[in-house]
C-alpha cells in the first residue's frame, strides 16, 4: 500500500474490538477502506503484516498496527477533532483507565459468552464467520469447523468452566458500567470519550443495538435471545442503546 493510500483496515465484521476502531474512524471522519477477514483464516495474513495473530489491525501509511486501543491512540494523534481523550489530565487518566477496564477485564468474558451460543451450532458458527462471504467459503468453514473449533476455545478461554466463570461475572460487569455513569450522561466528565466508545462497543458483544455496524446473521442462537433478553431491564443495557443512537453517527468506509 503505498505512503498516500486511505487508512485501510483489517477487521473481522462481528467482534466488538473490531467495533471499537470502526466506531472511532468513523465519528472522525476518517475515510478509510475495510478488508473483513474470516476467523481463523484470518492468522497468515495477520500474523505476516504484524508478527501476531489477532484483528483489528489499521494500516496507516504502509505501516501495520495492531490493537484497538493502540489505534486509537494514533487516530487521536493524527486526527484529534473530534477528541476521544479529555483535555483534563485527570479526565483523560480515568478515561484511559475505563478503556483498558473494559478492555481487559470485561471484552474478553462476553466474547466467551458470545462464541458459546454459537459453538454448539455449527451451522449457525459458519454463518456468523463467514457473514458477507460466499456460500462456497461458509461450506469450506463448516467443513473444518470440527478441526479449528478446539484452537477457537482454547484461544478465547472458551472452555465450560471459562464459559461459566464469564456468566458468573456478568452482572457485576453490568454493575460497573452503571456505577461509573455521571449525571451527565457519560462515564467521564460532560462529554463523550473513549471511555464511552470503549464500553459501549464492547457491551454490543450482547446487546446489539441496531447501529452496530453489521447486524449478526438472523436468526440468532436461542441462547443469545435469552441472554439478551435477561440483560434488557438493566439501566447499563438503556445506555449502550442511547450512546449508539446519539453517537454512533455515519460510516467514513470509502465504497
Amino acid at each position: 500500500m503505498s505512503p498516500s493510500a486511505p487508512a485501510h483496515l483489517l477487521h473481522f465484521r462481528v467482534s466488538h474490538y473490531n467495533e471499537k476502531v470502526r466506531w472511532a474512524l468513523d465519528l472522525k471522519g476518517v475515510a478509510h477502506t475495510r478488508e473483513a477477514l474470516v476467523p481463523g483464516l484470518h492468522i497468515p495474513r495477520v500474523r505476516f503484516l504484524t508478527g501476531q495473530s489477532k484483528v483489528p489491525v489499521l494500516v496507516l501509511d504502509g505501516e501495520a498496527l495492531p490493537g484497538s486501543a493502540a489505534i486509537i491512540d494514533e487516530l487521536e494523534r493524527r486526527y484529534p477533532e473530534p477528541p476521544l481523550y479529555p483535555a483534563d489530565p485527570a479526565e483523560r487518566e480515568r478515561a484511559l483507565a475505563l478503556q483498558a477496564h473494559f478492555d481487559d477485564e470485561v471484552a474478553p468474558d462476553l466474547r466467551k459468552l458470545f462464541w458459546s451460543c454459537y459453538f454448539d451450532h455449527p451451522a449457525d458458527c459458519a454463518r456468523l464467520a463467514t457473514d458477507g462471504f460466499s456460500a462456497s467459503m461458509r461450506w469450506f468453514w463448516r467443513g473444518i469447523f470440527p478441526v479449528i473449533r478446539p484452537l477457537f476455545v482454547k484461544n478465547m478461554g472458551g472452555d465450560p468452566d471459562g464459559v461459566e466463570r464469564a456468566r458468573g461475572r456478568l452482572s457485576s460487569h453490568f454493575d460497573r458500567l452503571e456505577s461509573e455513569i455521571g449525571k451527565s450522561g457519560y462515564l467521564v466528565g460532560d462529554s463523550f470519550s473513549v471511555a464511552d466508545l470503549t464500553a459501549a462497543a464492547v457491551m454490543t458483544a450482547i446487546i446489539r443495538p441496531k447501529q452496530f455496524s453489521y447486524p449478526l446473521p438472523e436468526p440468532w442462537p436461542k441462547e443469545l435471545v435469552a441472554m439478551k433478553q435477561s440483560l434488557s431491564d438493566r439501566s447499563g443495557f438503556d445506555w449502550v442503546e442511547d450512546i449508539y443512537a446519539r453517537h454512533r453517527g455515519a460510516s467514513a468506509e470509502l465504497v
